[in-house]
């Protein structure tokens, strides 16, 4: 009976019910939306057994966190530590996969190689075959391939009969001996196929290219494994003197002094983005507070406009508590609505984020709405209904109702009480509107100032296409030859202006890993790019000083060039005319190398960042294999094309096809999508903060706005008598626009008091402003306040138009 008195109330007055929804269903939809990811990336445990007892087990120094860690570590560890259950290696690259009667060429796709212990490690079994065995992981084993669910339907139609059959990676025939579940994505998501990493005594242990995940032992903790792995790591000296052949152990560990970094999986997965997902959670729980108050405000202002209707009620013998459940049945009507709303817009945007939100985003692809997510709606929406409910009912009273029956609803302390009330939530929307106004200006200034800087290269009408050659059938003389022979024949196409070569692409994935030089006595730590003739001419990289690389040859080569950072480090010259010549050791009994040149700097890991000392060597055979990297086998062909990219693309694949049909492309993109990925993170939340402004500052003007018109409609008589004795109706007009900007600005106020105290916070994602930025300030504080004055105007309008006659006829 209440529901339908309620729902009939509210029919009547489709106005306020459509501004009570709407406040509501925007708030509910921004933090359902946002719990959803928060959960699905930061809260979920990870889809492993027993979750939380795996940790990443890696190595850090005073200037670097997370770097790659040997085999010889790995087995110190597995024989001596007690704190940790198992332990098991990974990397992951890309592989040249060609399955025979399913591919007419090969394709390249993103594979993990793991020890044999990782499956049982992360307790999850195959759906079909079995995991790596022991066997398999010897060097002489028999050579074997897990897909996962997702390669299995794509390349092979979901075959129930897949156990046993051959899929050749990298030019090696190997059995599929299993296929891992969906909800599988170790370490990533884009994971196609996992290979076993191959072991024996004469291979190196010393290849720094491996992570670590680990299970603690019963008991045990991430800071007890930490502390015990440090009693350990100097063991790897005494049990591998050697790592490679004339590089010491002891020596490796004096010089960089690592220290074992033991860390929860979970936090090890979520690092990259768990501070910008919470800063984006508080911005919608802010939007939520808003909905609440404008909510709160609205339900207030139609409980006063109702004051007679409830006296007469109270008068007619219905109880505090009856009147009480209107409030509560029409704030229930009103919330379930929003909050259904809000389920469908918040899956909406989930899936619209798993589709089109930033690749690097961990955990992208499990993200849905789930129970937790509607259950949290479900509690929002419930809190709201309570306070809406509350606060227009806590005036409910047999004395309060009979006096607002007796004065008509207006004037009395109770109505001045409720207009204070109704002030002050008005205030804080307007302070939290212009928080997240500001943040969002902050970023906004960080995007732009984003846009000046020059990464140190011309991003224009450049395209990057990745290959790999496979490493069974060409060594490192022939990919070199393959490449060679590849870059000269794309440079004669008509449609290209030049092309090169690198190992590495400034802004794009992947690591360049440093390496250690000898230089005038001093060991230094340096990353190395490989790069051919025509790099820095393609990617329009100054030559500083000195000359380039010659055409790349079978012999071994002592050039390498220096970025100007490099050179103003190391020999103290940013010019570069002093670096010209100088020599270098590749630490600690290496080859020696001559600088021949110093180009300009460019940005390769972030643009946020300032230019990192770089090494540049062309691609060379190495005179000794074991000290010095030879010529890659996986190498971005790097194009300035005169034409456009979907002719050009084209003509690259022919020329690979004539080459060899077996060495696939992958990773096509142009080299300002590079540059907007790089910034990808930074504009989604630039996005989502804005939208928040957005909402807020609506919320907040529909807030002011509704009180300023129910202080008019309130009023009405006040302002006949005053424009009957003669006022100036924009006089009465502008009394009542000086009443709204006074809850500006004291909103404004509050505002900038609460800003103070989350600066701190938000001054880790700006670059090249401060958090105190004048422009951006005062740009979301002019926003507000002409938002304000909007929403005040109209009422102002209202009241100096009132027709005093029929203001008095209607008292």
């Amino acid at each position: 009976m209440t529901l339908r008195y309620a729902l009939r109330s509210l029919k009547r007055t489709p106005g306020f019910t459509v501004m009570v929804i709407l406040s509501l269903f925007l708030g509910l939809a921004s933090v359902g939306a946002m719990f959803a990811v928060v959960h699905g990336v930061l809260l979920a445990p990870l889809p492993y057994g027993e979750p939380d007892r795996l940790v990443s087990v890696g190595l850090q120094t005073s200037e670097q966190l997370g770097i790659p860690q040997p085999p010889a570590l790995y087995f110190t560890y597995q024989q001596s530590a007690q704190t940790l259950g198992d332990l098991a290696l990974y990397r992951t690259g890309s592989s040249n996969v060609w399955s025979e009667g399913v591919d007419d060429v090969a394709e390249s796709v993103v594979a993990t190689w793991v020890t044999a212990s990782m499956m049982p490690l992360l307790q999850v079994a195959p759906i079909l075959g079995r995991s790596f065995s022991a066997e398999e992981q010897l060097r002489s084993g028999p050579d074997a391939v897990i897909l996962s669910e997702s390669e299995w339907r794509h390349r092979y139609h979901a075959a129930p009969d897949i156990i046993g059959r051959t899929l050749t990676v990298n030019s090696v025939r190997r059995q599929i001996v299993g296929v891992m579940p969906a909800r599988f994505s170790f370490p990533t998501a884009d994971t196609r196929i996992w290979l076993p990493v191959k072991f024996s005594d004469s291979s190196s242990v010393g290849d720094f290219s491996f992570s670590a995940v680990a299970r603690l032992a019963p008991g045990a903790s991430a800071e007890q494994a930490q502390r015990e792995l440090a009693t350990l790591l100097p063991r790897m000296a005494e049990n591998y003197p050697t790592l490679d052949s004339g590089q010491s152990t002891a020596a490796w560990l004096i010089d960089l002094k690592p220290s074992p970094m033991v860390v929860p999986l979970l936090d090890k997965v979520t690092q990259p983005i768990a501070r910008t997902l919470w800063m984006l959670a508080a911005a919608a729980g802010l939007v939520l507070l808003v909905a609440w108050a404008n909510a709160t405000n609205l339900m207030l202002i139609r409980a006063d406009g109702r004051q007679q209707e409830l006296g007469i009620r109270a008068a007619l013998g219905a109880g505090r508590l009856r009147m009480a459940s209107h409030f509560l049945g029409e704030s229930l009507i009103l919330g379930t609505i929003a909050g259904l709303l809000a389920v469908i817009a918040s899956y909406a945007a989930v899936r619209a984020l798993v589709a089109f939100g930033p690749a690097d985003v961990p955990r992208l692809a499990e993200l849905g709405l789930g129970l937790p997510t509607i259950a949290f709606i479900a509690l929002a929406t419930l809190v709201g209904v309570l306070i809406c409910a509350a606060l227009p009912s806590i005036r409910l009273g047999g004395g309060v109702l009979s006096s607002q029956l007796q004065d008509g609803g207006r004037g009395t302390s109770t109505g001045k009480a409720r207009q204070r009330l109704r002030a002050a939530i008005t205030v804080l929307q307007i302070a939290l509107a212009l928080m997240v106004s500001v943040g969002s200006a902050l970023l906004l200034r960080t995007a732009h100032q984003l846009a000046q800087v020059h990464p140190g290269f011309d991003s224009n009408e450049v395209i990057t296409i990745r290959t790999q050659l496979p490493y069974a059938r060409y060594d490192e003389a022939a990919g070199l030859v393959f490449y060679s022979q590849l870059v000269e024949r794309v440079r004669q196409l008509p449609m290209v202006r030049s092309a090169a070569l690198a190992k590495q692409v400034p802004l794009g994935s992947g690591w360049i890993l440093d390496r250690a030089f000898v230089i005038e006595g001093e060991r230094r730590s340096l990353p190395l790019n490989v790069v051919d003739d025509g790099y820095f001419a393609t990617m329009k990289i100054p030559l500083l000083a000195g000359k380039d690389f010659g055409r790349p040859a079978l012999e071994p080569s002592e050039d390498i060039i220096l970025s100007q950072t490099a050179a103003a480090t190391l020999f103290g010259d940013a010019s570069g005319s002093a670096a010209v010549g100088k020599r270098m050791t590749l630490a600690p009994s290496g080859p020696s190398y001559t600088v021949i040149g110093v180009v300009g700097d460019v940005r390769d890991r972030d643009l946020t960042q300032k230019p990192t000392a770089l090494v540049y060597r062309p691609p060379v055979v190495a005179s000794d294999a074991s000290l010095e990297a030879g010529a890659p086998r996986n190498m971005a062909l790097i194009v300035r094309a005169g034409g456009p990219f979907d002719t050009v693309v084209p003509a690259i694949r022919q020329i690979l096809r004539e080459m060899d049909p077996s060495v696939p492309v992958f990773a096509v993109e142009t080299l300002r999508e590079t540059l907007r990925a790089s910034t990808a993170r930074l504009t989604l939340m630039l996005t989502l903060m804005t939208s928040a402004a957005i909402v807020v500052l609506l919320l907040g003007a529909i807030g002011l706005y509704g009180v300023m018109a129910y202080m008019v409609a309130l009023r009405t008589r006040e302002f006949g008598v005053r424009l009957t004795l003669g006022a100036d109706p924009r006089q009465v007009a502008w009394w009542v626009a000086r009443q709204g900007m006074v809850l500006t600005l004291g909103g404004v106020l509050m505002g900038f008091l609460l800003y103070a105290v989350a600066a701190p916070v938000l001054r880790a994602y700006l670059y090249g402003v401060t958090a105190t930025d004048p422009t951006a300030l005062l740009a979301a504080t002019l926003t507000l306040l002409g938002t304000a004055a909007l929403a005040s105007w109209l009422p102002a309008r209202r009241a100096g138009r009132v027709d005093p006659v029929e203001a008095l006829r209607a008292e």
